[in-house]
C-alpha cells in the first residue's frame, strides 16, 4: 500500500497539483506572516531560494522554444504528405482549422478586454512583482504597444519577413521564426523524395523537443511549487481573485467556442446535427478531459468518428491526426487570455496593434504546440515573447493552469471532430446524408 500511494507512483498531474496546493498554502502563510510585523528578513531568504528554484523551469522553457516551434510547425506541415497530391482536402483541413483557432483566439481576446481579469490590484503590488520578475527596462519605461496601433498591425506583417533567418532564431523573433519555417517547410515539401534527408533530421529534433518537454514535466512538480510560493508570498489571498476572474474569462471563452462557434461551424457547413455528433465524441471528450493529451485520446477519437458519427475512415486518418497537431483551439484561446491577463496584473497598457500581435502569435504558435499535458507552457512563453512581456510571468497563471489544462483539451478534441465533419461534408465522405 505504501509503494502504491509513493511519490513516484503518483501520475504527473497529481504531483503538480500537490505542488501547486503546497505552494498556495505556504506563499499565504508567509505572506500574512509578512504582514503581521515579523522581520522580514527570512522570508526573503525563502523567497529568493523559491524564485532561483522556479527561474530554473523558465530557463529551460526558454532554452526549448526556438528549436520547438522550428522543428513542430515543419513537421505539422511537412506531415501534410505531397501538397500537390492532396489538393483539395488538404487545403480544406488547413484553412478550417486556422479559421477555427483564429475564432477561438478572436473570443479570447475579446472577453478579456470585457471582463478585464488583471486589474484592481494597488501600485505597490505591481511595483512588487515587476521587481520580482526582472521586467525590461524599456518595458517600464514605455509600457507595451504605446505606438500607434495601425503603424504596429502594418510593421508586423513586413517584420514578420526575416532578411537573416539566423538572426532571427538568435533574437528569439518569433512571428520571423514561424515564417521562416512555414516557407522552408512548403518548399520542402513541393520537393517530394530529394528533401527526405532534411526532412529526417528535422523529424528528430521534433522528437528530440517532445522528450525535452516529457523529461522537463518531470522537474515541474517542484519549480511550480516555487512558482506559486513566490506568487502567493507577493500577492497572498488578492492572487486567488485574480486567478479566479482569469479562469472564469478562459471557461467562458471554452464554453463559448465549444457550444456556440463549433456547433454552427458543423451545422451551417457540415450539416450535421452538433447533438448528435456530440453524443457520437463524448467518450473521446471525457478521456481527452482526464489526460489532458489530444494525441493520447486519438484512437478513441478516431473510433468515435468513424463508427459512431459515420465518417469515412479516410477523413478521418488524415483530419484528426493533423488536428491533435496543429489544432489547438483551446490552448490558443487560453493563451491570448492568459497573455493579455498577465500584462494586466503587471499594470503594462496593450494597444490594439500589440494585441494584433498576440493575435497573430497565438493562433500560430499552437500549430506548435505538441499534444501532450504541459506543453501549452511552452507556446505560452512563444506568445509572451512576441508581446515584449517578460517570461516569469507565466508564473502568475500556474496555480490553475493543470485544471485549465483538461478543459482546453477537451475543446481541442471537440474541435478536431468538428473538422472532421466539415471536411467530411465537403468530401462528400458522410456515410449517412440525414443528419440534421
Amino acid at each position: 500500500m505504501a509503494k502504491l500511494c509513493s511519490w513516484k507512483n503518483l501520475d504527473l498531474q497529481w504531483q503538480i497539483l500537490i505542488g501547486i496546493g503546497a505552494g498556495l498554502i505556504l506563499g499565504i502563510v508567509l505572506n500574512q506572516t509578512a504582514a503581521s510585523g515579523v522581520s522580514e528578513g527570512p522570508i526573503d531568504v525563502t523567497k529568493t531560494v523559491f524564485q532561483l528554484g522556479g527561474e530554473i523551469f523558465i530557463r529551460l522553457l526558454q532554452m526549448l522554444i526556438i528549436p520547438l516551434v522550428f522543428a513542430s510547425i515543419f513537421m505539422s506541415i511537412v506531415n501534410l504528405g505531397n501538397i500537390r497530391e492532396l489538393k483539395e482536402i488538404g487545403l480544406n483541413t488547413v484553412v478550417y482549422y486556422l479559421a477555427t483557432t483564429a475564432l477561438a483566439v478572436l473570443v479570447g481576446i475579446i472577453l478579456v478586454n470585457l471582463i478585464h481579469p488583471g486589474r484592481g490590484f494597488d501600485s505597490a503590488t505591481v511595483s512588487a512583482l515587476k521587481e520580482t520578475m526582472e521586467v525590461p527596462e524599456h518595458v517600464i519605461r514605455e509600457g507595451v504597444g504605446q505606438r500607434s496601433s495601425i503603424l504596429i498591425i502594418l510593421e508586423t506583417f513586413v517584420h514578420m519577413i526575416p532578411t537573416n533567418p539566423v538572426k532571427a532564431m538568435v533574437n528569439a523573433d518569433i512571428l520571423q521564426v514561424i515564417f521562416f519555417t512555414i516557407f522552408i517547410a512548403v518548399v520542402t515539401a513541393l520537393l517530394g523524395k530529394s528533401s527526405e534527408p532534411f526532412i529526417r533530421v528535422i523529424e528528430s529534433l521534433d522528437r528530440i523537443m517532445t522528450r525535452s518537454i516529457i523529461l522537463i514535466m518531470k522537474i515541474a512538480p517542484y519549480c511550480i511549487f516555487f512558482l506559486v510560493a513566490t506568487l502567493m508570498t507577493d500577492l497572498g489571498f488578492q492572487a486567488i481573485i485574480a486567478l479566479g476572474k482569469y479562469a472564469m474569462t478562459v471557461l467562458i471563452g471554452l464554453i463559448i467556442h465549444a457550444c456556440i462557434t463549433l456547433p454552427l461551424l458543423v451545422f451551417l457547413i457540415g450539416r450535421y446535427n452538433p447533438y448528435r455528433l456530440f453524443k457520437a465524441m463524448l467518450p473521446a471528450i471525457l478521456t481527452a478531459w482526464s489526460t489532458a493529451s489530444s494525441i493520447a485520446t486519438l484512437p478513441i477519437t478516431l473510433d468515435c468518428l468513424e463508427k459512431k458519427a459515420g465518417v469515412h475512415r479516410k477523413i478521418g486518418n488524415f483530419v484528426l491526426p493533423l488536428g491533435a497537431t496543429v489544432n489547438m483551439d483551446g490552448t490558443a484561446l487560453y493563451e491570448s487570455v492568459a497573455v493579455i491577463f498577465i500584462a494586466e496584473l503587471l499594470g503594462f497598457p496593450l494597444s490594439l496593434g500589440t494585441q494584433m500581435i498576440i493575435f497573430i502569435t497565438a493562433t500560430l504558435a499552437a500549430i506548435g504546440a505538441a499534444a501532450i499535458p504541459g506543453a501549452g507552457l511552452v507556446t505560452m512563453g512563444i506568445v509572451l515573447t512576441a508581446a515584449g512581456l517578460p517570461l516569469e510571468g507565466i508564473g502568475l497563471i500556474l496555480a490553475i493552469d493543470r485544471i485549465l489544462d483538461q478543459f482546453r483539451t477537451a475543446v481541442n478534441v471537440w474541435g478536431d471532430a468538428s473538422g472532421g465533419i466539415v471536411i467530411g461534408r465537403l468530401d462528400n465522405s458522410i456515410e449517412s446524408f440525414s443528419d440534421v
